[in-house]
């Protein structure tokens, strides 16, 4: 199976923390969740490859030093994560790749033994199928796991969960659900820092870990942490 990686540019990563975090830190733990990814992938034996999707020169950088494929959003065509998750499936389908993991770069909890897992239970599956690990609110799709992948009609957002099992059934795909820690564990909110700042170490996480303890996030999270225990 191969694992396709759908970035936004890093500077615009993570809008929703700009209240806690400045641009500089955003893209700098962007990069970090996503080398943790990527390194989760390098090391899965279920994955033969990676494709990141982007249009951002440090994403080609990643895949230059991960040794994983890349697609420019401007050559596919597609502009945003919708249309370009469309696109780069019909383009690696017309390759010959058509059962895709698309999993995305703010999930630093992730682990091989969770990935290992899905493929599994995956192809377990009556094909054509689609396995879904979503985020810990059952609300988005953290990974999606597809046969024919390029039959699917993708609809991240809001609610993405809902679509895409609406898609299985009116596709006659097999649907599986899966909840895993790590995979649903994605960073949105100053709540989910802070619960990163508890779960996060040296084994599950080394980029993230890394970054957090050599710049000054870590005493930013302690103190927000602090200020919320109070206001409690």
């Amino acid at each position: 199976m191969w694992a396709l990686l759908p970035l936004k540019n890093f500077a615009d990563a993570k809008q929703r923390l700009s209240g806690v975090l400045t641009a500089e830190q955003r893209r700098n733990l962007f990069q970090a969740m996503v080398e943790d990814v990527l390194t989760v992938l390098q090391n899965c034996s279920a994955i033969a490859n990676t494709v990141i999707v982007a249009d951002d020169p440090p994403a080609l950088q990643l895949a230059r030093d991960y040794g994983a494929d890349y697609l420019a959003e401007a050559a596919l065509r597609a502009r945003g994560l919708n249309a370009a998750v469309q696109a780069a499936t019909a383009q690696l389908a017309g390759r010959g790749i058509d059962e895709l993991m698309v999993v995305h770069g703010d999930l630093p909890l992730i682990s091989t033994a969770e990935v290992d897992c899905l493929v599994r239970t995956h192809r377990g599956l009556r094909a054509p199928a689609l396995t879904i690990a979503p985020d810990q609110r059952r609300r988005g799709s953290n990974c999606l796991l597809c046969s024919q992948a390029s039959q699917l009609r993708y609809g991240y957002g809001s609610g993405s969960f809902a679509r895409h099992a609406a898609q299985a059934g009116k596709r006659g795909m097999s649907l599986q659900v899966v909840t895993l820690p790590g995979i649903g564990f994605d960073i949105d909110t100053p709540q989910d820092l802070l619960t990163l700042l508890q779960r996060a170490n040296r084994q599950n996480a080394p980029h993230t870990w890394r970054y957090i303890g050599n710049s000054t996030l870590g005493e930013q999270l302690a103190a927000i942490d602090a200020a919320y225990s109070r206001a409690s």
